[in-house]
């Protein structure tokens, strides 16, 4: 017997029956397949949408903890940075108290070499008595005024025992804060070598690049041979990349001036600084410039927003440092910090600082 389907339309003046035929009953299938199709697909998509939301908050969480953890940091260097000016501040009042009372010493000096002389001729002076007993009363009110300076001498003396020892002390904690260790002959020899020690550090830390140039949620790809995403390869990598959300401010690492701020096919917006030393720093992938080419920027400076443009998988900032045009590893010197000046020229073999150290007596960890 054969079977068909047969379809019931109902409506207000009644109801009518249609019989399908069998390629209708295919397509009604279909259709019904297909509809089911739709359904089990939407499903999993609003779950694949869900977890990449779920994946989303944590990276938000995880930034905000690396934020607040960058910003303790920065916190603690302005602290110590404070700390060292108002120990340099000490010092210099110490100095110039120190010179003052050299000063009162020399004019006693001077009071006690003049009742010297008069003592010197009251002893040759023979002409009378009347004048013997008269020089021997000025004597011997020279001699109070002399015990009376005296006193005065010894409490200089002590006072400037103590200023020597407060002076001392600031000069020990500058040398700790510096992690130097100088010859103590003398003090005033010591407060100019830690004159020109911290000069030449502060010079050399704002000249070569130093310190994070993104305050970044973390390190995507280190410097060194890794898996090329794009290229599906393993590659050379000349530099850090740094994942950051687009727009976050990126900083100059040292003194110098912008040498490119352009747009290239696989770097996206690029910029490229020339520092001292024949060091240089690029950027790129940049969401746009905030300076021009030729321009003077200063260390700490926002130079540019990070982006995704040009070929990049995602938001970041691929971040190169260059020594004689040559890429070298950036890992020591973002690190690189007042605290441990002396680390780098142990650690990075790649730079010739023998010359840089003639130039600008570096090595001072040795008493001499």
């Amino acid at each position: 017997m054969k079977t068909n389907m047969v379809i019931t339309l109902t409506t207000g003046t009644g109801s009518k029956q249609f019989a399908m035929s069998k390629i209708a009953r295919y397509v009604a299938l279909a259709m019904l397949t297909a509809s089911i199709g739709y359904i089990v697909v939407s499903n999993w998509l609003l779950v694949q949408t869900n977890s990449n939301l779920i994946e989303l908050e944590q990276d938000h969480q995880y930034l905000n903890g690396q934020y607040t953890t960058l910003l303790g940091t920065q916190q603690r260097y302005r602290k110590e940075l404070s700390q060292l000016s108002d120990v340099f501040d000490k010092v210099v009042q110490q100095r110039d108290k120190l010179a003052l009372e050299n000063s009162r010493i020399d004019i006693l000096s001077e009071t006690l070499s003049a009742i010297t002389n008069e003592r010197d001729k009251l002893k040759v002076d023979t002409g009378s008595i009347a004048g013997l007993k008269s020089s021997l009363t000025q004597t011997r009110e020279e001699r109070d005024r002399l015990q009376a300076e005296n006193i005065k001498i010894e409490r200089i003396n002590a006072s400037l025992d103590g200023n020597l020892t407060a002076l001392d002390k600031s000069l020990d904690d500058l040398e700790k804060m510096l992690n130097l260790q100088l010859p103590k002959n003398y003090t005033e020899d010591r407060f100019e070598r830690l004159s020109i020690l911290t000069k030449q550090r502060l010079f050399l830390l704002n000249s070569i690049p130093n310190g994070l140039p993104i305050k970044a949620i973390r390190v995507n790809d280190g410097y060194g041979m890794r898996y090329h995403p794009i290229k599906k390869t393993r590659t050379m990598h000349n530099g850090i990349d740094y994942k950051a959300a687009k727009g976050t401010a990126v900083y100059a690492p040292a003194d110098g001036v912008v040498q490119a701020a352009e747009r290239r096919a696989y770097s996206g917006k690029y910029i490229k600084i020339v520092h001292n030393f024949g060091f240089q720093t690029s950027y790129s992938h940049l969401n746009n410039y905030l300076v021009k080419v030729g321009e003077y920027v200063h260390k700490g400076q926002k130079i540019a927003e990070s982006g995704n443009t040009g070929r990049s998988t995602g938001p970041h900032l691929h971040y190169e440092l260059l020594y004689l045009s040559k890429a070298i590893n950036p890992e020591e010197f973002v690190k690189w910090n007042i605290a441990n000046f002396d680390r780098i020229f142990t650690k990075v073999e790649s730079v010739k600082w023998a010359s840089l150290k003639n130039l600008y007596p570096l090595n001072q960890n040795v008493q001499h």
